[in-house]
């Protein structure tokens, strides 16, 4: 017999809400600080050419990595169904079939290491001296790839089980052990660009193994027959978490197109500006990570609610989570206004860069309210599984923000190319938002059948 988890009332989902947003707010910070400490540790002790090379070795290993985020989102989502149906049979399952995923695919980028990187700096075609540092950076860091995919499961089941503070230690300990290898690598053994690749990838690798241990510890506590390798493998299950993670996938890479584009763009503009965009865009990132704790925490409610078929706790969820979402985004961008030549100090010592940084800043404090609602949306689409939804609107905003990052760059150099950027958060917002009303009828569906016909979805 199993006991379903519902949506607590409103006084009792703010503290929810925030128990779980205000961890993974930290967690997701440290997600993208890997990056942002190669950025520091080289922008500090070298030029603007070895900086550039970081930024686009960093965009093109996002580009690729984060292009299997699915694993993440997929785990995060049917895990938290689960959870809300209180099935923990099927919480194990779910692990162990994205762990199979994970295997799978890591695999394949290992072996097409060498064609992803001479092709993606073909895409990119930066100067010949930043070519070669970000092919050195890629070629190092791509060894951790099978492990960056299996932290991915982990923290996508952490997330759904909503043991965020464990997400959210584990991600703490990969950015210190990665700043102590920094420090090593960069700084005492004077190894540049490679050294900072080599650190990020240690990091990823030591903190992917103790984070399967921490979820087999946890998984031996509940109590359930273990599934067996047939359960974990029967071929409809396969075929619905295929066809979600297959649209995730889709939209995920048609998101990192539109950032690569803008890297790829901003390097026509010279290497002072593109090692300024990646500063800026790294900090973008941060303010992305920040606002996803509450898409999480949409995220996680609204699949335990559609799992427990609870229509008044998915509406709860999803409003109050806006709710905070919305006031911490006008919160950052206030923050941001003033602090912002302080903090691009942290990352570059060259005068060149930190003055073209401080002229595109602008957009880089508005981003916490244009973006929120995009972040917020997708949260909500991944708790209920809806990933075709999300593939198709994302594909409409990539079609359009594509077009105008061509069209504005020429015409208005670097400035036009934040504007596109800034347009594609608003544009992905827009058919999320329309289509919105078919979630709730997910929760009038029969619990066998929520993502039958079209499965559909778990950052920046």
């Amino acid at each position: 017999m199993t006991v379903t988890h519902p949506i607590p009332q409103t006084p009792e989902m703010h503290r929810r809400i925030l128990a779980i947003a205000l961890p993974a707010i930290c967690a997701n910070l440290t997600t993208v600080l890997p990056g942002l400490v190669d950025t520091a540790f080289i922008g500090r002790t070298a030029d603007p050419g070895s900086l550039g090379g970081v930024a686009i070795g960093t965009s093109l290993c996002g580009f690729v990595l984060w292009a299997f985020s699915f694993l993440r989102m997929g785990t995060a989502g049917f895990t938290a169904q689960a959870y809300g149906a209180g099935d923990n049979g099927e919480l194990q399952a779910v692990f162990r079939r994205s762990l199979v995923l994970a295997v799978f695919f890591g695999a394949v980028l290992l072996m097409l290491m060498v064609p992803i990187n001479h092709l993606g700096l073909m895409f990119y075609g930066p100067s010949p001296l930043v070519g070669d540092y970000a092919g050195r950076y890629v070629t190092f860091r791509l060894f951790s790839a099978p492990f960056d995919l299996l932290l991915y499961v982990v923290l996508g089941w952490l997330l759904g089980t909503q043991r965020t503070v464990i997400a959210m230690a584990l991600q703490i300990f990969l950015n210190l052990l990665n700043i102590l290898l920094c420090m090593l690598f960069v700084l005492a053994l004077g190894m540049g660009v490679d050294g900072a690749a080599i650190a990020t990838a240690l990091a990823q690798t030591a903190t992917a193994l103790l984070a399967l241990g921490v979820a087999v510890a946890l998984q031996r506590q509940v109590p359930a027959r273990r599934p067996s390798w047939m359960t974990v493998l029967e071929p409809r299950r396969l075929i619905e978490v295929m066809a979600v993670n297959r649209d995730i996938f889709i939209r995920t890479f048609a998101l990192m197109f539109v950032f690569t584009c803008f890297v790829r763009l901003g390097a026509r503009f010279g290497d002072i500006t593109l090692a300024a965009n990646h500063v800026l865009f790294g900090m973008v990132a941060m303010i992305a990570q920040g606002l996803d704790g509450f898409a999480q925490a949409a995220e996680t409610l609204t699949g335990q609610a559609i799992g427990a078929r609870d229509i008044h706790g998915l509406r709860r969820a999803t409003r109050l989570s806006a709710y905070w979402a919305g006031g911490l985004a006008v919160l950052m961008s206030l923050i941001l206004l003033p602090l912002g030549p302080h903090l691009l100090a942290l990352f570059s010592r060259s005068t060149e860069v930190l003055a073209a940084a401080q002229n595109f800043f602008p957009w880089v404090a508005a981003t916490p309210v244009v973006a929120v609602a995009c972040f917020q949306l997708d949260g909500i689409y991944i708790g209920a599984t809806r990933g075709r939804d999300m593939r198709n609107g994302m594909l409409m905003a990539t079609l359009v923000a594509t077009v105008i990052e061509l069209v504005a760059a020429p015409l208005f150099g670097n400035q036009g190319l934040w504007f596109a950027l800034m347009s594609f958060f608003v544009l992905r917002a827009v058919p999320l938002a329309l289509w919105y009303h078919r979630i709730p009828r997910l929760v009038a569906v029969p619990a066998a059948a929520p993502s039958a016909p079209a499965p559909g979805q778990s950052a920046v």
